[in-house]
């Protein structure tokens, strides 16, 4: 897969080929579930999501350390 990025909730989102995440220029630690064909990461515990991308918009959008508090 190519690298995607975007900007999304004021967050700069950088994927590279699917084994790299970063969000405004911070690494972020992730896992693959290939059983559930699932994203998740510690930054969103209990919850998964169905694409890497999808991950890293709720990343920037729902925690604290990457969202602006406006939604």
């Amino acid at each position: 897969m190519a690298d995607q990025r975007e900007t999304y909730a004021g967050c700069e989102i950088l994927i590279e080929n699917d084994t790299s995440l970063t969000i405004n220029g911070k690494m972020i630690e992730y896992t693959h579930d290939g059983n559930k064909n699932s994203w998740y990461s510690k930054y969103l515990p209990y919850t998964d999501y169905p694409s890497l991308i999808e991950l890293a918009r709720a990343i920037a959008r729902d925690t604290v350390e990457f969202s602006s508090g406006t939604q």
